[in-house]
């Protein structure tokens, strides 16, 4: 039944990308590409819910994920307000707490409070987090597909995430064809919220059950994370104007300096090296979430700093708005 779900999404997903973007150029012009394409994700995922034995408090949190979506899509449109934005993430996130939370627990109302106030912020932390990495063809794309991967490949076959994973690689493969094309279709703002939000949800529920959700599913995520607070701290310390677009997050640093595709690299490293670390380390006295944990702190941010000394040495200033001699 599952399996001719996932051919379903698989050609929906291309379908609606063809339409999405013929719709598009007819209301906003043949040079503007196509942003927003990732709301459908939320659909996809609601959908995957409906068509699988997964538990109540995951199908109706990904049901909270699609109205909000659907506002989120707005700012895709017509440009939302960095405050409303914010108040969406942290709202939904909240929502998405509470609801977790509130199966199967005892929690009194003051601690389901602060649970939910530390949800809401923790979805408008990994919604900045997944949106600086939609900034260059395919890395976003490589984030989610290796985040599905690693809950698929590392869920028992009882796991209710097997066919929400699976529905998301069914809908970022078609995606993926479709975006390896220059200014064809982008996830856009609304994608990356999807997104973050469907982290959010497995980051609640693995703080309630850590055996819910396999802990590899944290790796690229850490990488990525790891990227987007240094290049914050950088900016603070450099005294850049923070509401400005900036080229200097690693991604965009070895896509300006190298032709292809060679910025998917580092965080396709990082997930095999930090999964060889993380069997290296796990014994019968330390937990597999714990030697994750340990791997990532070993293997991600030595990686990082590596891959930004070793592949930007030269630091060539293609960005007039970055001042060069100060990027690390």
């Amino acid at each position: 039944m599952f399996n001719i779900f996932f051919i379903f999404c698989f050609g929906i997903t291309l379908t609606a990308g063809i339409l999405y973007r013929t719709i598009w150029k007819k209301f906003f012009g043949q040079d503007v590409t196509p942003s927003g394409f990732g709301v459908l994700l939320s659909f996809i995922l609601f959908a995957a819910s409906i068509f699988s034995p997964v538990s109540t408090e995951l199908k109706i949190s990904l049901f909270i994920i699609v109205p909000a979506a659907l506002v989120y899509w707005l700012d895709d449109l017509i440009m939302l307000s960095a405050r409303l934005r914010i108040f969406i993430s942290f709202l939904t996130g909240i929502i998405i707490s509470i609801t977790i939370f509130s199966f199967n627990t005892d929690y009194s109302y003051s601690k389901l409070f602060w649970i939910s106030l530390i949800g809401g912020g923790l979805n408008i932390v990994l919604t900045n987090i997944v949106n600086f990495c939609d900034g260059a063809d395919l890395n976003l794309a490589t984030f989610i597909a290796l985040t599905a991967g690693l809950v698929l490949f590392f869920s028992n076959a009882e796991s209710e995430w097997i066919p929400i994973s699976l529905a998301t690689i069914a809908f970022i493969i078609p995606f993926s064809v479709m975006n390896y094309r220059p200014k064809t279709i982008y996830l856009g703002d609304s994608g990356s919220f999807v997104f973050a939000c469907l982290l959010t949800v497995m980051a609640v529920k693995f703080f309630k059950d850590q055996k819910s959700v396999p802990p590899e599913a944290a790796i690229p995520l850490a990488f990525c994370g790891f990227d987007v607070f240094f290049v914050l701290f950088f900016r603070i310390k450099e005294k850049h104007d923070l509401l400005t677009r900036n080229y200097l997050h690693l991604y965009q640093r070895l896509n300006l300096r190298y032709k292809g595709f060679s910025y998917l690299f580092p965080q396709i490293i990082n997930v095999v090296l930090c999964l060889f670390a993380a069997t290296f380390f796990q014994t019968d006295d330390m937990n597999k979430g714990s030697s994750v944990l340990l791997a990532i702190l070993i293997v991600t941010i030595p990686l990082y700093f590596v891959c930004r000394w070793f592949f930007l040495k030269a630091r060539p200033d293609i960005n007039p708005s970055v001042d060069s001699k100060s990027e690390f």
